[in-house]
């Protein structure tokens, strides 16, 4: 339960009240713990909230069946025994299938993360970094891709790119530069900061000031 001054609300609702006008939603390919379902019906239900309440939505694909991290990006079970070159094309249907079902509920998103935290790669051990990067590529290709089969005419979501360490300048720079060299189009950089691991406020200051000049 969600309480304003003692005052029980949806949670939702609180956060709009005091100013907030963004909702990250996340989906996994076949959710299992965690307490929350992640699947399709869910974070089309939750998105139809947050739109009424005139939210901004930006969907987070985990390619996985559960929270996908950099310690911990795991393949989906039932994408397991799938070669490389099936893996892309299972990654890129199932991007076009849950956009193009978004798109049709009417909450298409504003935004979309290709993976979670991937600074060291998704679906392990495919697309693992730094050992392949060529696989990697390839499915993020593989994701953008889907998310555009699936809008259909109507605009494109901006893409992002998301990794963990918000107070690393040498770290983000190595990462973006071999994404950038391999030309994979992107919108944002999104990052993440664990004052316990990542280093000080500065530190992400720099960071963030580096990435937007660079």
């Amino acid at each position: 339960k969600f309480k304003d001054a003692g005052v029980e609300k949806p949670g939702l609702q609180l956060f709009r009240d005091h100013g907030y006008n963004w909702i990250r939603l996340r989906i996994c390919v076949e959710p299992v713990g965690r307490g929350l379902p992640n699947n399709l019906e869910y974070t089309i239900a939750l998105a139809k909230e947050a739109k009424k309440l005139g939210y901004k939505f930006f969907l987070t694909f985990h390619y996985s069946n559960d929270w996908a991290d950099p310690r911990n990006e795991p393949t989906p079970q039932k994408w397991r025994e799938l070669p490389p070159d099936k893996l892309v094309d299972a990654v890129f249907e199932y991007s076009r299938d849950t956009i193009a079902a978004l798109r049709d509920a009417g909450v298409l998103p504003d935004m979309v993360g290709i993976g979670n935290e991937i600074g060291n790669g998704m679906l392990w051990p495919v697309g693992q970094l730094p050992e392949n990067w060529d696989q990697f590529a390839a499915l993020v290709y593989a994701g953008i891709n889907g998310v555009d089969a699936g809008r259909g005419n109507f605009r494109r979501p901006k893409i992002l790119l998301h990794v963990d360490h918000g107070g690393d300048v040498f770290n983000c720079k190595k990462f973006f530069d071999r994404i950038n060299a391999y030309g994979i189009p992107y919108d944002v950089i999104g990052v993440s900061f664990y004052p316990w691991s990542h280093g000080t406020l500065v530190d992400l200051r720099d960071t963030l000031a580096f990435l937007a000049n660079e």
